[in-house]
């Protein structure tokens, strides 16, 4: 990554509050959304594979954010000092995934893990009983989210509180008092946060890794109970990850001008960005070719039957589009460095990556469920992503316009100073 150089003066940025047209678009899109879930009772099987995929997506798109934002910590990646707040923003979409998940899980179960809820005289998925029961299930997977989405929450507090103290912000005056409760002095509080972001950070990784892959098992690889894949929960948090660099990619494109930041935000760090964009479409598509080429050789009925599903017939067409949308065109897009540093260029293939990680989140969930003759994708399943569209947009806007977006001088020069953690006089607590 190259070197980033750090003006003198670092201006105080958050986003103006949304306009009525704005809010207007937002209010239809998830206006579109609650249409599309009371017109689907016809189709109670597509309403709740809509549901259960489309927070797969988004929820995965959240989480991936708030990693690259930890990647970027402790990397102490110094060229992306402008950015690395933008994808911290993830963690507002956070607590709404949370209330949903038990709604699908509850309300859908019967139409989403009737394969192995009430199964009997099936020696392979009684010997996963242990595992494949919906109590167990669903206490394993809320118990996961509190403790991730806890870490991530924790995370982002201690990323903005050192920046939030006698802003001068009046719109948020008392979310800013709560947020610095118990000051200790700027120089104190950056060296303090810092050491817990590394601690966090830490832990964080390991928890995306362990419990997001559980999720992955769960949500997805259950849902056709017969096949298992190691490589399956790897495959799926990373791909969240690269959602999570795509996403950053585009709204640090549509705010960098709107913010006026362009002199903060320069081509240089738009081609490091885009270098994440595209080593990650690489790994991507090395994952997915990992899990497959096993089970072409291996020749496996079982493991066979999971891939026929989705290569031949009725899904093959989204299997092509979803490999051309996250890898193929990418790959050959952001290949030289031009379109890596111009930003419009760069955010049209980061919003192709998007499209094609929504069809793959698909392709995890309706082939192992749908036993029609007709391809399951229309109104219900793109309004019930339209709906989950316009809830993201709205919380990660909400986060834009309340906390500082640039990191501020004292807090990158007490950083500097600090490279490693800081143990102080004061209690180490949250």
């Amino acid at each position: 990554m190259q070197p980033t150089s750090i003006p003198e003066t670092i201006p105080f940025r958050t986003l103006d509050p949304l306009k009525g047209a704005h809010k207007a678009i937002l209010g239809v899109l998830v206006l579109i959304g609650v249409i599309a879930v009371v017109l689907a009772p016809t189709h109670p099987d597509r309403l709740w594979q809509a549901l259960l995929f489309n927070w797969l997506y988004f929820s995965s798109i959240a989480m991936g954010m708030v990693m690259v934002a930890v990647a970027l910590h402790l990397t102490n990646a110094k060229w992306a000092w402008s950015i690395r707040r933008f994808p911290l923003g993830g963690v507002a979409f956070l607590p709404i995934s949370f209330l949903i998940l038990p709604i699908i899980l509850l309300g859908g179960k019967e139409h989403l893990f009737h394969h192995w809820l009430h199964v009997e005289g099936d020696g392979v998925i009684e010997a996963k009983q242990a595992w494949l029961n919906f109590p167990g299930m669903f206490t394993r997977d809320i118990v996961a989210l509190i403790v991730l989405f806890g870490l991530a929450l924790a995370f982002a507090y201690f990323s903005l509180r050192p920046d939030m103290h006698d802003v001068g912000e009046e719109r948020h005056r008392g979310l800013y008092a709560r947020m610095t409760s118990g000051w200790r002095g700027q120089h104190e509080e950056v060296a303090r946060s810092r050491h817990m972001l590394n601690r966090i950070g830490v832990v964080l990784g390991i928890s995306y890794a362990v419990l997001w892959g559980i999720i992955a098992i769960d949500l997805a690889m259950s849902l056709a109970p017969h096949w298992f894949s190691t490589m399956f929960p790897v495959a799926f948090f990373m791909g969240g990850f690269h959602a999570g660099i795509a996403f950053t990619a585009i709204a640090v494109t549509v705010m960098r001008r709107h913010l006026s930041l362009e002199s903060l935000i320069t081509r240089s760090q738009y081609h490091d960005l885009g270098k994440l964009v595209f080593a990650f479409a690489v790994f991507w598509m090395y994952l997915q070719w990992s899990q497959y080429v096993v089970i072409w050789y291996g020749l496996l009925p079982v493991e066979q039957e999971w891939v026929a599903r989705r290569f031949t017939g009725l899904f093959a067409p989204l299997v092509r589009a979803a490999v051309f949308l996250v890898f193929v065109i990418p790959f050959f897009g952001l290949l030289t460095r031009p379109p890596k540093k111009t930003p419009a260029i760069l955010a049209f293939f980061a919003g192709l990556i998007l499209v094609g990680h929504w069809i793959e989140r698909y392709l995890l969930v309706v082939p192992s469920l749908w036993e029609g003759d007709t391809l399951p994708l229309g109104f219900t399943e793109i309004g019930i992503g339209l709906g989950f569209l316009g809830l993201f947009l709205a919380a990660y806007l909400t986060y834009l316009s309340r906390v500082p977006l640039l990191p501020s001088k004292a807090s990158l020069a007490v950083a500097e100073t600090h490279p490693v953690p800081v143990h102080t006089t004061a209690p180490q607590t949250l």
